[in-house]
């Protein structure tokens, strides 16, 4: 039942993003996420609806976060000019954006199988080191939001560069995403390093899990200067629309 409405919210969120408008983005995330927890307590706990009322909660924020940005997005388009019919019947840009969709879904679905083929052979070493992989997997994508961030960033500003055919822009805004991202990432690195093994212990129980987590723990923890380039040349090579050296590099990695 949320499905079309979360479909809708994407591309709502694609086009403010797409616009550089960042802090929109944000709010409407906002609003969807704050919906959603607020009346997971009223309905799941308070109301003891259990996972009925979840799942009323989650189409509830969905909806009420759809209705939020079409209105933006139409008001917006009312107060703009009328784009003229054949901008909007060109079959060569829509070819164009599906072939984009196309590369990226092809991307998405590489990291997800290198994922599930990750958590595959973790588990033919036994329920404890699937489990303190899960535990660190973690903390690589508490580190991994940060740094998508950054690829956003990269896609709005690369973007905007290609489309104006600036060089200098593409350029810098190569250099800050990267500089910020390493910088990040380090930070996020350190944290790992010297207090990884007190954030194992907030996250698990089990002294068994926790042991093991501790040795990978190094591992994981360079995960996220490692994975600098990957996240802000993502968002680079799809701000400047370069889809189809994107997915290639993803299905060679």
């Amino acid at each position: 039942l949320a499905a079309p409405f979360s479909l809708i919210n994407y591309a709502v969120l694609g086009y403010v993003l797409g616009r550089g408008e960042g802090g929109l983005g944000l709010v409407l995330q906002l609003v969807l996420n704050g919906i959603n927890i607020a009346l997971c307590f009223l309905l799941g706990l308070e109301l003891g609806w259990g996972v009925f009322g979840v799942a009323w909660a989650t189409v509830t924020g969905e909806f009420l976060a759809m209705l939020l940005g079409l209105a933006i997005v139409v008001r917006r388009f009312r107060s703009s000019p009328p784009l003229p019919r054949h901008r909007l019947l060109d079959m060569c840009a829509f070819r164009h954006m599906l072939s984009l969709n196309r590369d990226i879904m092809i991307r998405s679905f590489s990291l997800l199988a290198a994922f599930a083929l990750f958590t595959r052979q973790g588990a033919e070493f036994g329920t404890v080191t699937l489990a303190a992989n899960a535990v660190l997997m973690n903390f690589f994508l508490v580190a991994g939001y940060f740094l998508d961030g950054f690829a956003t960033a990269a896609e709005q500003l690369a973007g905007r560069a290609i489309g104006a055919r600036a060089a200098q822009p593409f350029r810098q805004a190569v250099r800050l995403t990267l500089f910020w991202g390493f910088g990040l990432a380090g930070g996020a690195t350190l944290v790992l390093l010297l207090a990884g093994a007190n954030l194992v212990a907030v996250v698990t129980t089990s002294q068994e899990v926790r042991a093991v987590a501790d040795v990978y723990l190094p591992w994981a923890a360079f995960t996220a200067l490692s994975g600098v380039l990957a996240f802000q040349m993502d968002g680079v090579f799809i701000g400047a629309t370069w889809s189809r050296d994107m997915r290639n590099m993803m299905l060679l990695s």
